[in-house]
């Protein structure tokens, strides 16, 4: 079944909504030679059982989208080493969209036909030089109505287990990411949570938001995926465990990582291209659970970006998916790629330190997608990419989003 004409009727619908809020108008921000937007927040779901929904959320207001606030933390350095981490996951993520076309098959090697071979990545040492120990151990594939699709792979070679979540390619994808009405957050390792709260480990999530269409998520995991990471760190107890996925697969990456940390794992929780999802309650909990605050510290005390362990969020400055939904924040630590256009070199990253509770979206009037850009396919979506810069959302070192090219 051909989803994109589905998709394209919500994307127009949202961008027409979007439109009626904005009223089409770019204003001038005073002192800069930037365009910001307006944005009148409508009252959110106002029919309905709202009664457990924070007075934020309700009110008409307007909010102000201005240009990312850079922060100057220019004495901790992004390695070359981490560079070339932030590539191979970047890689591991793309992979999440062989899944579409039934190109990762379990029980294989990357070069045995775990992942397919038109890709260098899957075939050649020079490109990935661990190819021959990396092998596909699941292929999570979310049943209709739920979200979660992606794959769990073992690196031999790096000792690293790998937990990748695809971006929206399907109907219930997309209407999860447009589904932003705030519902109460509770991790589904709810025993485990208890314990954390009842020893001191982490205080009660009060007053804790998520954004509904990603909380689809939390109801849909099960028993036998644990069961199934548990296996594997029994068998290689000192291997790392990193969970990472791109746009929706990087929100469903972040709540996976929570449940993972809950349960006694040290994931190193890696997102590229994040949308918002978490109230500012949440967000702070989230910090806190993954010691943003300490790991920050440890990077300004070493100089260099501590990336053992923790939250970070990879952000492209041009991509205006990870600055919405508005009244959402992100969490983690930030890494920004401050280079419109592919490809991303070392020097065009740059460390931003803790996400900032502002909400940013700056218009340029930039035309790299015109020129560069051709998404999924989705030629007829070709306004509404330019305005959203969906080009710039699916690079990040490669083009993201797409089973080909790297």
């Amino acid at each position: 079944m051909n989803i994109y004409p589905s998709a394209i009727a919500i994307f127009v619908f949202v961008f027409f909504r979007a439109n009626t809020l904005v009223g089409g108008n770019v204003a001038s921000y005073e002192g800069t030679e930037h365009n910001t937007i307006f944005i009148e927040a409508s009252p959110i779901m106002a029919s309905g059982n709202n009664s457990n929904v924070p007075n934020q959320w309700k009110m008409n207001d307007t909010v102000l989208i201005s240009p990312h606030e850079a922060r100057n933390f220019e004495g901790v350095a992004v390695t070359k080493e981490l560079y070339e981490r932030l590539v191979y996951f970047s890689k591991m993520c793309a992979l999440t969209y062989c899944i579409t076309s039934n190109e990762l098959n379990t029980g294989l090697s990357f070069k045995d036909g775990g992942c397919p071979s038109k890709l260098d990545f899957c075939s050649s040492k020079d490109h990935n030089p661990t190819l021959e120990r990396t092998i596909v151990e699941l292929v999570i594939l979310a049943e209709s109505g739920e979200l979660g699709t992606g794959y769990l792979a073992v690196d031999h070679e790096k000792k690293v287990v790998v937990l990748s979540f695809r971006g929206s390619t399907t109907n219930q994808d997309w209407l999860s990411d447009f589904a932003v009405y705030p519902v109460t957050y509770m991790p589904c390792s709810k025993d485990y949570y208890e314990e954390w709260v009842k020893s001191g480990r982490i205080r009660e999530c009060t007053g804790c938001f998520i954004h509904r269409g990603f909380n689809v998520f939390l109801n849909t995991l099960s028993s036998q995926f644990f069961d199934r990471i548990e296996g594997i760190f029994q068998a290689f107890p000192n291997y790392n465990l990193v969970v990472t996925g791109h746009s929706l697969g990087a929100a469903v990456a972040s709540l996976a990582g929570i449940e993972l940390k809950l349960r006694g794992y040290e994931p190193l929780l890696l997102t590229y291209a994040s949308p918002n999802f978490f109230n500012g309650a949440l967000r702070a909990w989230v910090d806190e659970l993954f010691e943003t605050k300490r790991i920050h510290d440890l990077s300004l005390e070493e100089g260099k970006v501590m990336f053992r362990k923790g939250y970070f969020r990879v952000v492209h400055n041009q991509d205006y998916i990870t600055m919405v939904p508005p009244f959402y924040e992100p969490a983690g630590l930030e890494i920004f790629i401050n280079n419109p256009c592919l490809p991303h070199k070392h020097e065009d990253l740059e460390y931003r330190g803790p996400s900032q509770d502002l909400i940013s979206l700056e218009a340029t009037g930039d035309t790299s997608v015109i020129s560069t850009g051709r998404g999924q396919g989705h030629w007829y979506l070709g306004p509404l990419e330019r305005l959203l810069h969906m080009y710039e959302h699916r690079s990040y070192f490669i083009l993201i989003n797409t089973c080909e090219g790297f």
